[in-house]
């Protein structure tokens, strides 16, 4: 039996919704971790004409003094706040699958209305099992693809959004982010250290207690810290690890830390997390400092991701074309609260 293009319509954006919406995203996996840090922690936001704003206080004008006796009392005017606006931008990714496609795997589509035809119990398999492929590889695509661009900019595309590389940078004195001029906001600059002779004995150990301490002076203690493969090699190579032999007992010796994709390491308590994207971001943009590199102290309280949740579409055939067409929109926007409550580090 056929079913109608209006079915197959319905059907399409069900198993769709389905996948999209009730896949949680902080179940995509280790290998994704910083999309799925960010998702956890995800806010919605509501339309803005183009920008999502967030009021930052940038001093505290204070006016403190000593007095005594009639010794005149200073007041001052303040402006203690500013405004940081990131441009929000539209993600979008779509598929078809041509009728002839489902004919060839046994399923008709006829022009009618709903319920005109009904299909069997076995073509309803059929149809079900390929749609299930076709929603698991665009599922699976879209999040890749979201995490990448995430990690990168900005600069790839005048509609791409600005992401970890384009808020927390390696040169933070310089550049403006979030309308505000870091060349003179010295407030709105990252903590950063590059090119660490992490081959010098107690080098990675001082500038990562470095650039701790300055997060922590401004914004509290890092909850994320994400890093790449030559960081996080570097850093277990900085690591001495006594063992207390037990002679009774058959030794087994291990080099490997971790277990998995975990790799084992900590900095003050706090996983490091190893980002296999960072290679990829490597071969993509070929950046100065390469990200296999670097280390990123995140404070997750002080930047967030905001989205108006997914846009599930069905968008109407073309009339001269034959073809089931899906498409999800997502609007969102990194968004950067405090700056120097963060820092970048990468060794040389």
């Amino acid at each position: 039996m056929p079913i109608s293009a209006p079915d197959l319509a319905y059907l399409g954006k069900v198993s769709l919704d389905e996948y999209m919406r009730n896949t949680p995203v902080d179940q995509i996996g280790v290998e994704h971790p910083l999309l799925k840090k960010l998702m956890s922690k995800r806010k919605l936001f509501l339309g803005a004409k183009q920008n999502v704003v967030v009021n930052i206080r940038k001093s505290y004008d204070s006016n403190f003094a000593w007095a005594y006796g009639e010794a005149a009392v200073s007041f001052n005017k303040r402006q203690t706040t500013e405004q940081a606006a990131f441009p929000w931008r539209r993600a979008v990714d779509g598929f078809y699958i041509p009728h002839d496609t489902l004919f060839g795997n046994g399923i008709k589509v006829r022009e009618g209305e709903r319920g005109q035809f009904k299909l069997e119990q076995n073509e309803k398999v059929q149809l079900l099992n390929l749609l299930d492929e076709q929603m698991e590889s665009f599922k699976l695509g879209f999040f890749e693809k979201l995490d990448i661009e995430l990690h990168r900019n900005g600069t790839s595309s005048t509609d791409a959004v600005t992401g970890l590389d384009g808020l927390i940078v390696t040169a933070p004195a310089t550049g403006v982010v979030g309308g505000l001029d870091r060349a003179t906001a010295t407030y709105w600059r990252n903590n950063s250290q590059t090119a660490i002779a992490s081959g010098t004995a107690g080098a990675l150990a001082d500038a990562m207690e470095k650039n701790w301490r300055a997060c922590i002076r401004n914004g509290g203690t890092p909850d994320f810290i994400l890093a790449g493969s030559d960081f996080c090699d570097a850093y277990r190579k900085a690591i001495t690890i006594t063992q207390n032999a037990d002679a009774s007992k058959a030794k087994t010796v291990d080099v490997g830390t971790g277990t998995g994709a975990d790799t084992g390491l900590f900095y003050k308590g706090v996983p490091i997390v190893w980002d296999p994207n960072f290679s990829t971001l490597d071969a993509l943009d070929a950046p100065v400092i390469p990200w296999e590199k670097r280390c990123y102290f995140l404070n997750t309280k002080h930047i967030e991701l905001r989205d108006d949740d997914m846009d599930i579409v069905t968008p109407t055939r073309p009339y001269n074309i034959l073809a089931l067409y899906q498409m999800i929109n997502l609007r969102l926007a990194l968004v950067l609260k405090r700056s120097n409550a963060h820092a970048v580090l990468s060794i040389a």
